[in-house]
């Protein structure tokens, strides 16, 4: 379904603002120097209640098809905030989480957040405005509509996870993906990588070695191919085992639309990890389809285990 606002020029939609609130209050929401050729232009329009009426109407035919920010990893918020007024992003961020807003408030430059509003001020915007505003913003990311875990009936779905579920995830594959790798392997290189684990990492690591010895051979032989593209070398053995998984994920795509689903809720250096891998593996792994299996397979166990919702 089109957007109602779509019928609408910029010029129009600020042309009805004026005529319904004023142009006093519109005037902080742009260029002060577009002020008087907008007012210009508003002359002999449409009336101030034919305005707030399709402004409204507008609002509400868009109403069924918003995404919640929240599925947006907020390094990408930030990006796109960049070009907004102090005024237009103290409105933002009443919509946001507070997860969110924290995040943003401490990657903003200093001079932004000194002129940023009081909040009492953001609330005292006329609801019309304030929903204008955050639907104009909302529409510069593509949001697939949320759905629940429990939703989860093929591996496209994996796209609908929230955020942080997908992060984990990923770094639940890795351990997966190592496991499989090490299989069969001499256990005095196995204790190199556990010995430089966290006590937590090396044990789930142990047990999953355990789980993993009837899976196929092919799988087994692919995994070994995984960790040896990924740089083991890496100081941070968290961020290893999530670009295992990342990597061990990228290998079960068979096109690019999940990770065009996925990418704005990974924090910038991930979703940049997963194209680098999804450019190398995309429909090229013959074991695309074992993969996706063992993939629901793992979000079905991480989901009755409340790691992920």
């Amino acid at each position: 379904m089109n957007s109602g606002l779509e019928k609408h020029s910029q010029t129009d939609v600020v042309k009805m603002l004026i005529l319904a609130f004023g142009a006093e209050e519109i005037a902080k929401f742009g260029p002060k120097s577009e002020e008087k050729e907008y007012l210009k232009k508003a002359e002999g329009a449409v009336s101030k209640d034919e305005s707030l009426s399709s402004i409204k109407a507008d609002i509400h035919a868009e109403s069924d098809e918003l995404s919640d920010l929240s599925d947006i990893h907020p390094a990408w918020i930030v990006k796109a905030l960049e070009n907004e007024t102090p005024k237009i992003i103290g409105i933002i961020l009443r919509w946001l989480p507070s997860g969110h807003v924290r995040y943003i408030l401490e990657h903003l430059p200093k001079r932004v957040k000194m002129s940023l509003p009081k909040l009492v001020e953001s609330f005292a915007v006329p609801t019309e405005i304030l929903r204008l505003i955050k639907n104009g913003f909302e529409r510069k990311f593509q949001i697939p509509k949320r759905n629940g875990a429990g939703g989860i009936k093929s591996f496209q779905d994996i796209g609908f996870l929230k955020p942080e579920s997908i992060a984990t995830l990923f770094c639940d594959l890795g351990v997966h993906e190592l496991a499989m790798a090490f299989q069969n392997v001499e256990m005095s290189g196995v204790r190199v990588l556990l010995n430089r684990m966290n006590v937590t990492s090396a044990r789930l690591l142990q047990q999953r070695m355990k789980s993993v010895v009837d899976a196929s051979a092919s799988l087994l032989k692919d995994a070994r191919y995984t960790i040896l593209e990924v740089p083991l070398d890496q100081e941070d053995m968290d961020k290893l085992l999530v670009e295992v998984g990342i990597a061990a994920f990228s290998k079960a795509m068979k096109n690019s639309e999940l990770y065009n689903q996925v990418q704005l809720k990974l924090d910038p250096i991930m979703s940049y990890v997963l194209k680098r891998y999804v450019d190398q593996h995309v429909g090229v792994n013959k074991l695309a389809e074992q993969r996706q299996a063992l993939i629901l397979e793992r979000v079905s166990l991480l989901l009755r285990a409340g790691e992920i919702e």
